[in-house]
Parts: C-alpha cells; structure tokens; sequence
C-alpha cells in the first residue's frame, strides 16, 4: 500500500534532472532505461517496446519514431501525459519553452503527435494552477498546438466538461485520459469552507472511473497539486507513499522544490541542505500539559531528542540529513506569518497534523513536535491536539501551553484568530 506506479517513476526521471536546473533528455532517457532495468511491477506497451529497444538515452527518440511508423494507430498512450508535470515546473512563466519542451519530452517515448499534443495542454494548466490559481488553464494551451489539431482538442476537453467522468473509460488513449483527468476535476465540486480538500475529492473521483486508475489518478493530481500545494496532501496518504528508486513523500517535495526553482536552493540552502540552522534560539524541550508523550521543542533540540522519540512531526524546513531515517518523521508545510497566501490551506493543515499527532499516539508512539524557534507554531498545533482530545476550548488549550514553555509569540494574527474559532 502507498507504493508509487510506473507514472510516479518516470516523472521522478524527469525531476531529478530538472532539479539540477537541466532538461537533459538524454540524461532523461538514461533514468528510464535505469528504471526499466530495476524490473518495475508495471510499464505501459508503448513505453516498454521503445525502451527495449534502445541501448542509451540518446537512442530513445529515434527507436521511439520508429515504433510509432511500424504502429502508427498504438504509439498515442497515456505513457507520455502521465509523467510530464515535472516539465511544467522546470518552464513555469514561458509559455513557448515550456509547450517545446513537452513535446520532446513526450517524444522519447511516444512518437505521435496527440501525446504531444497532450503534454503541451496538461503543462499549461499546470502552470497555470501554479501561478494563476486556477483549474481550467487547459484551454489556454490551445494556442501552442498546430492549428490543424486544434478542434479536435476543443471538441475534447468541450465533452469532459460535458461529463460525466465516467464516460472516459477505457483511458489508455492519451485523449481519453487528458478527459477522464480533467472530467473529474471540473465535475468534483470545490467545498467553499476548505477549498484544499477538493484535491482529495477529485483523486477520488479519478480513481472511481475505473480502468488505468493510476494513471488517470496521476494526471489529475499532477493539476491537483499545482493548484492546491503539498500542503492539501493528508498525513494519511503522505505517510504510506515510498517507491522507486528509494523515496518518500518528503524527497518527492524537495525535487519538485527544486524543479520549479531551476535547480536553485533558497538563501538558506534548503532543500538540499544537509542541516537548516535555527533561529538563534536557546534549545528546549517542554512536556505537553495532558499528555507526557507529546514533547515541544524548537530546531536547536531536535539532536537532543531524536533518539528518543518514536516519530518527530516538523512545522519547518528540516535539512536533508537532519533527522536519521531510522525515525519515522514527518514534515508539514507551515509559515510562520499572518500571509494567508504563504498558508493557503491553514485549517486544513491544523486539522491534518492534529489527527497526525493523535494517530502516532494512538500506536503508542512518543511524539516530539517542533518548529524552528518553538515559540508559534509548535505551540499553536500542541493547543489544537489538546484541545481535541480534551475537548477544551483551543484558546484555554493554548493558556496551557504556554504555561509549559519557555518561550512563546503571540503575534501571529492568523494562528490566533483559527484557534479562537475552534
């Protein structure tokens, strides 16, 4: 269970050359026959028959026209659609770079040109999800497809709106599942009290139309995600997702990080760097009030604790070696500022990390939460834990808290005012 598919796998390829800052196809085509050679559980007929045939990534487009000329009504599988949000991140902002890219992406393995066609599309609407915050971008990509083909696409994504979803099944045809993806999105109502949870809803509702699950499933989380943030992805499925060639949930962040900083890390270094510094804060590591198994501490004490913890739960960024892999640990997207841009999913978050903390507790697992400084974020998530399982008011809960360490800002509007409305 949690176990990533071959979509996943091949857009880790991708990422992982793009989070140098490249998109080396060649050093692309070099991951993919990596991945194929490891065995996977699953690869796509198009996909597999071109990778067989080619010795080295630089084979792989030419053994890929080749296949499309001997089956030229078989080479328009979803295979190229499913793995190509990693181009859109690595091209956010330019349009014709990005629609170009796509395409040769798409060509290494995939020949004909509607899984090119499809790649432009989704790329597009990924970008647009990122920096417009919006779903229906996918028509903004009809521009950069040869005007020939345009109606076509039109009429397609005109009938995935039409609905319903489970229409497009099969969906191994690259047309089919672009409509499958996009059909359970536009059909899956946004909820207006926390619009994050839509992302759930939707990869539901893709996987509820059967047939190549997975791969409808990662098209339309690839849109998903680019809208909604890391941050609308629960503990419960964060927690189970590992696969090829040896990630989690966490590293899966950091290359996508980077592939939309052009291979860039922040002017502290994260996320490749090995340790993050704290704050210049004294360390500390305080008992929760109610429950002597959940400890409080800030970025300075997490050495001090971690070997004697069953599982650390991070609000902050955390370096790349600073917690052993032999602790289960867990990183939650979380901004210390009253910018709700910075915290677009801010209750969601607070919900999802309480039932985090109290599903480690109920495995009898001892819980060290922490932020960076200890002084507004762990304490505001430790008073909404003690708030649910005490079913207090979170304002009381916070009082509490605070009481138990040493050190405290109530200056954050934003966490204040979402614990008064508890």
């Amino acid at each position: 269970p949690g176990e990533w598919t071959d979509d996943t796998s091949m857009a880790i390829c991708i990422a992982e050359v793009t989070a140098t800052g490249t998109v080396d196809l060649e050093a692309i085509g070099d991951r993919f026959l990596a991945w194929q050679r490891s065995g996977p559980a699953d690869i796509g007929i198009s996909t597999a028959a071109v990778l067989r045939r080619a010795a080295t990534g630089a084979d792989l487009a030419r053994v890929a026209a080749a296949y499309f000329a001997d089956h030229p009504k078989g080479a328009a599988g979803n295979g190229a659609l499913m793995r190509t949000a990693p181009v859109a991140l690595a091209h956010l902002g330019d349009d014709e770079a990005m629609a170009a890219a796509a395409r040769e992406m798409a060509e290494v393995t995939h020949a004909d040109p509607l899984a090119g066609d499809s790649c432009v599309l989704w790329c597009v609407a990924i970008d647009r999800a990122v920096r417009e915050r919006r779903l229906d971008g996918v028509r903004d990509g009809l521009a950069l497809l040869p005007e020939a083909r345009r109606d076509r696409w039109r009429v397609a994504i005109d009938e995935a709106e039409t609905g319903p979803p489970e229409r497009f099944a099969p969906n191994g045809f690259t047309v089919t599942a672009l409509q499958a993806a996009h059909a359970t999105i536009h059909h899956t109502a946004v909820p207006s009290d926390r619009p994050g949870v839509h992302l759930q809803l939707a990869l539901d509702a893709a996987v509820r139309i059967g047939d190549d699950t997975d791969t409808v499933a990662a098209i339309a989380g690839a849109l998903l995600g680019a809208r909604w943030g890391a941050s609308a992805v629960p503990f419960r499925w964060r927690r189970l997702l590992h696969g090829w060639p040896g990630l989690d949930a966490g590293q899966l962040v950091r290359l996508a990080v980077l592939a939309g900083r052009r291979g860039r890390p922040d002017h502290d270094g994260w996320p490749v760097v090995a340790r993050q510094r704290g704050e210049g804060v004294p360390p500390y590591v305080a008992m929760l009030p109610g429950d002597e198994h959940v400890l409080l501490g800030n970025l300075a004490s997490l050495d001090e604790v971690a070997g004697g913890v069953g599982a650390i739960v991070s609000l902050c960024r955390v370096g790349a070696e600073q917690v052993s892999s032999e602790v289960e640990h867990h990183e939650v997207w979380l901004a210390d500022t009253a910018d709700r841009d910075a915290n677009p999913n801010l209750e969601l978050v607070l919900d999802d990390t309480v039932d985090a903390i109290r599903t480690l507790r109920a495995e009898g697992r001892r819980v060290f939460l922490h932020c960076a400084a200890g002084r507004s974020r762990a304490p505001t998530v430790a008073a909404a834990y003690l708030a649910a399982v005490e079913d207090v008011p979170a304002t009381r809960a916070l009082e509490r808290v605070v009481d138990a360490i040493p050190v405290h800002d109530a200056h954050n509007e934003a966490f204040r005012d979402l614990l008064e409305r508890r």
